[in-house]
């Protein structure tokens, strides 16, 4: 369905709304009431959300309505209606993590990065899910259930921004704050079929302590390109509250980058595979015939792989030490970890076995990839690989086909590595694998350099809407 022939507000992206919002032909109270029709309609098939606070909602857009008809919106996205994953406080709203033992009492704090949501107005609709502290690339735990696949609920929605994931692909609201420490965006943005980013580490402050120190990013989940660009808008730039990372400035127009947005003269890196991992033939063929399409297009399209080792076992000690770090913040009884994820207790006691050497020699992993990365760069505008190597895992489990590994990461091996760089990574839908599940494109840029990211993104969504913009059939 094209832009002009969309009638209901519920179906709309943000940029959308956001012209009728200028216009006076709706308003933001009127989008609200049906983002939470959507809500009331799809959630109870996938359990997206961790709490829907419709008053606070409604009570939020009349104040934004009232902006729009004196004609002073407090920014391009004042109005929009937006979820913020559960790991993210937001006042007035019960901040679990995802665990069974967050407190149940409405939180009376929010980071930066809310803070900057609410002074651009947006219309918060409720908190989506994740599972306890984040810690795995699937989004089911002890406090929210299981959260399911939109376009099949006996897969997975990925995570652990797995909530936003679905929200997003369901339209249940139109901007969707997510996270990602090892690829907690990009997994669930493959699996359920929505545009995800992760920028470069430091254009969206961490002002709060976090044991994953620059692994964790903030970004959005999104139907389109263009609505995530509004988002960053809103969301990047310094504060001398940043506890790590930069924040170059000026900070770029992120929605003016991705106008007529074109890859004619980009020069791609195309890796199949990173020269390590394995991947599942739907998704290579893919792949492939999105890099045919990008070649098509006037990009220049090389096979090259960044030339790194898996870095697998250094991720993993710098994030089970850092869920070691959480679970002992939170300072649970035996009897409270007996009601936490198993999988959870079981990388804490793992994580607590690591000494202060291991740590510096992951350290030092990390930093030999980022210059690996960087002389990447030097020949390369971009990496273009694919985002996950399997579509959605069965629904449930930490591990599919029921053996475990080493650990959930082994089934995305795409992602983690570009957390331990910092870069800018983005998944873009790039069609389906033969039991109709959605398929996952990666674009990695140099760090700061989102804009080229971004520029790919846009331009293989103006050149394959049918594809990027296809919402699942529930959704119709």
């Amino acid at each position: 369905m094209s832009g002009s022939e969309k009638t209901d507000l519920g179906e709309m992206s943000a940029t959308e709304l956001l012209k009728l919002f200028a216009s006076g032909k709706a308003s933001p109270v009127e989008a609200a009431k049906a983002s939470l029709d959507r809500i009331e309609r799809f959630n109870p098939d996938v359990n997206a959300f961790a709490y829907v606070v419709p008053d606070m909602a409604l009570a939020a857009a009349k104040e934004s309505e009232a902006r729009w008809k004196k004609g002073e919106p407090l920014s391009p996205i004042d109005g929009a209606p937006t979820t913020i994953k559960e790991l993210t406080p937001v006042k007035g709203i019960p901040w679990r993590r995802g665990s069974a033992l967050g407190s149940k009492e409405p939180s009376d704090k929010e980071f930066t990065i809310m803070k900057r949501l609410r002074g651009a107005g947006v219309t918060v609709l409720g908190t989506t899910t994740s599972p306890e502290f984040g810690w795995k690339g699937v989004t089911h735990g002890p406090a929210f259930g299981n959260t399911l696949n939109p376009w099949r609920t006996d897969r997975a929605s990925g995570g652990s921004s797995g909530g936003a994931a679905v929200s997003a692909a369901l339209n249940m609201g139109v901007l969707h704050e997510g996270s990602d420490g090892a690829g907690s965006i990009r997994i669930p943005s493959s699996f359920s079929g929505c545009f995800g980013i992760k920028p470069t580490f430091g254009w969206i402050p961490a002002d709060t302590p976090s044991p994953l120190f620059e692994l964790a990013h903030r970004g959005p989940l999104t139907r389109t390109v263009e609505d995530a660009t509004l988002f960053l808008n809103a969301a990047t730039g310094p504060t001398p509250l940043a506890m790590y990372g930069t924040c170059p400035t000026p900070v770029p127009d992120w929605n003016a980058a991705i106008k007529g947005a074109s890859v004619k003269g980009l020069k791609i890196g195309y890796s199949r595979n990173l020269g390590y991992a394995e991947v599942q033939p739907d998704v290579a063929a893919a792949i492939e015939r999105a890099a045919e399409r990008l070649a098509d297009m006037g990009a220049i399209v090389e096979e090259a792989d960044p030339g790194f080792s898996n870095p697998q076992d250094a991720l993993i000690a710098l994030w089970y030490a850092a869920e070691a770090r959480s679970v002992e913040l939170a300072n649970p009884t035996e009897a409270q970890k007996a009601l936490m994820d198993p999988g959870l207790i079981k990388i804490y006691e793992k994580g607590k076995t690591y000494s202060a050497i291991d740590y510096v020699a992951a350290e030092q992993v990390r930093a030999d990839l980022k210059v690996t990365m960087a002389l990447f760069h030097e020949t390369y505008d971009a990496l273009m690989l694919p985002t996950m190597p399997v579509t959605a895992i069965e629904a449930g489990v930490d591990f599919p086909g029921g053996v475990e590994g080493k650990d959930w990461s082994d089934w995305s091996p795409f992602t983690y590595p570009f957390n331990m760089t910092g870069q800018p990574a983005v998944s873009v839908p790039c069609g389906f694998d033969g039991g109709g599940l959605p398929v996952g494109l990666q674009f990695v840029g140099p760090r700061y350099r989102d804009d080229i990211v971004l520029r790919l993104a846009a331009a293989y969504q103006a050149a394959w809407p049918e594809e990027f913009l296809t919402a699942p059939r529930k959704a119709a």
